[in-house]
């Protein structure tokens, strides 16, 4: 053998022994905590092998047009006086408009119509003009901004979710979008189904409120939402959406609190109140401008705290930005109550006892204690750094996937490889004899070599991926065939054993390469376009595609040179093909 032939085949070995100790713990099942091997990464198992849950996330995006008008109203009004057009009155409004068309009604002195169209038009070019009265526009969202919004919307929320995912530790999650609305979210492995959801679906809007108690005391308050809920039967049970009830409640108090505040609850379970009483609602009034929001959050982390008894609560630390606004408000409301809200909901209203500098604080997470309240502060402080969802996520299905089933799905799937790969086995041994006992070691390797890289690239492999590893065998083999056809025809062609493989080698090169081309170009359409299975099946082939060109040309042309070095000794050197 000469010096080209050892130089391949030691790279054969290497790569051998490389796939190999890459497989070794997904094949022997080994413990990463328990065992000495020095290589422990697996397998990723895909949500239908190792069980999990399975989730799909509608956006409601008639909330967040609503929401977009709503900021962008009062801009348009302070736009509109910075350039000289006093009196100008603009502001959102979705009431009386179709659910889909919120507007920006801007109210003007009718003699200023051409300076105030010129001006929205100008700055606000993703405003469209709807209707017009004399000294009044209403103006909704262009189709291409809305269509902007629900892509971004979408891509945020994904975003978000991937970084709570991450954080919660669930390894290899699939998120992908399902239509223009729905995101699709699979967590293989999870058993926490309750906390899972909670921590996903969670908006996380924080924001920093001031407490007004000088419009009216808290008795006067708490006498007015009881009045409201007696007068027009509201009500809240538990189970039922809260964000609903607070919103009735404030429908019914408007005229009855000042303009610019709003009702806000604190919500507490009180030690030994039992689950079915649900939890004690204290009212705020509350300046409906934040102060300060999520926005300005910088990093949270859980801490503890000792005055309450070790009480886990939420340490926060605000941006440069939130710190100067923060600094600047407790500065101006020393002895005042400044609230933590967070999705609406008052978490604590401390009073603030002296100006605060550094743009820190804490989050209070009610009474209690043990594991729960933990885990609690932990996910709410994964939310937090997490970011805040763009808009609010309603769970349209849910689909829980036993681990039993998983492991049902790999006997059978492996069990259905193993029996398909052994029939192409019998068959090649029988039909090629000793060449087809080579194509079956590079058979064998090409399976070897798709695991390890598998293993290497942390690929997820579903119950379609064993499909596709079977059907990667049958590639392979089809590439053997090729080859040993053109050299059994220079055979007969009257060439010798060496030039015959030499030959036949050479030949079929370029039909194979034709043929895993035209599988890679389907595969890549799969897995570009494909979701969950579908995707799967699409890399185990595309990495097949990439095993079969090697071990089909180089593993069998490396092992083919040292058979017919063999046959060189011998003085009926027939090839057994």
């Amino acid at each position: 053998m000469g010096r080209a032939w050892w130089s391949r085949f030691l790279l054969l070995i290497f790569f051998v022994v490389l796939a190999t100790v890459y497989v070794i713990p997904t094949v022997g099942g080994l413990d990463p905590e328990k065992t000495k091997f020095p290589f422990t990464k697996k397998i990723n198992l895909g949500l239908d092998l190792q069980g999990g849950l399975y989730l799909v996330l509608g956006a409601d995006f008639n909330k967040v047009m609503r929401d977009v008008v709503h900021r962008q109203g009062p801009g348009v009004e302070t736009d509109l006086k910075e350039k000289g057009v006093v009196g100008a009155r603009a502001q959102g409004v979705h009431d009386g408009f179709p659910v889909d068309d919120p507007r920006i009604v801007v109210d003007f002195e009718p003699s200023k119509r051409d300076e105030v169209y010129k001006i929205i038009k100008t700055d606000y070019t993703y405003l469209r003009l709807a209707a017009e009265k004399p000294g009044h526009f209403e103006f909704g969202l262009t189709r291409e901004y809305k269509n902007e919004i629900r892509e971004r919307t979408i891509n945020q929320s994904k975003e978000v979710i991937r970084n709570r995912i991450d954080e919660f530790g669930v390894a290899e999650p699939a998120i992908t979008t399902q239509g223009v609305d729905r995101i699709v979210v699979e967590l293989p492995g999870i058993r926490e189904v309750d906390r899972a959801k909670a921590l996903i679906g969670q908006t996380a809007r924080l924001e920093f409120k001031l407490v007004d108690t000088k419009q009216m005391s808290p008795d006067k308050l708490m006498q007015l939402i009881a009045d409201i809920e007696k007068q027009h039967n509201v009500t809240f049970k538990e189970g039922q959406k809260f964000s609903d009830y607070v919103n009735k409640i404030n429908e019914h108090a408007k005229g009855k609190i000042p303009a610019g505040l709003e009702i806000a609850f604190q919500r507490e379970n009180m030690p030994g109140q039992a689950a079915e009483a649900g939890a004690s609602r204290f009212p705020y009034l509350l300046k409906a401008k934040a102060e300060i929001t999520g926005e300005d959050l910088q990093d949270a982390q859980v801490t503890f705290d000792r005055e309450r008894g070790n009480q886990p609560q939420v340490a926060f630390r605000l941006t440069p930005r939130g710190a100067g606004l923060f600094d600047k408000v407790t500065t101006e409301h020393t002895r005042e109550q400044f609230a933590i809200v967070l999705d609406n909901v008052v978490k604590s209203a401390p009073v603030i006892n002296e100006r605060i500098p550094n743009g820190s604080g804490v989050i209070s997470l009610g009474r209690g204690g043990g594991d729960q309240l933990l885990k609690e502060a932990k996910d709410l402080a994964i939310v937090l750094r997490a970011g805040a969802l763009p808009t609010q996520l309603d769970f349209l299905e849910q689909r829980v996937v036993g681990p039993s089933l998983g492991q049902d799905s790999i006997k059978k799937g492996a069990f259905a490889s193993l029996i398909g790969c052994l029939a192409v086995f019998v068959f090649v041994l029988i039909y090629y004899r000793v060449s087809g006992a080579i194509a079956v070691l590079s058979l064998v390797l090409n399976v070897l070599f798709v695991l390890a890289i598998l293993v290497g690239l942390d690929a997820t492999l579903t119950l379609p991926g064993i499909a596709g590893i079977a059907l990667t065998v049958g590639i392979a083999v089809d590439s053997n065939v090729v080859i040993y056809e053109r050299i059994r025809e220079e055979l007969r062609h009257g060439k010798s054993p060496h030039g015959a493989v030499e030959s036949g080698f050479q030949k079929a090169f370029r039909t194979i390469l034709d043929a895993n081309v035209t599988n890679a170009a389907a595969a890549l359409v799969l897995m570009v376009y494909g979701t969950g299975p579908i995707k799967g099946f699409a890399v185990t082939m595309m990495i097949g595609i990439v095993t079969t060109l090697f071990t089909a040309v180089f593993v069998c042309k490396l092992i083919f040179d040292w058979y017919l070095r063999v046959l060189e000794g011998k003085r009926t050197a027939e090839i057994s093909i």
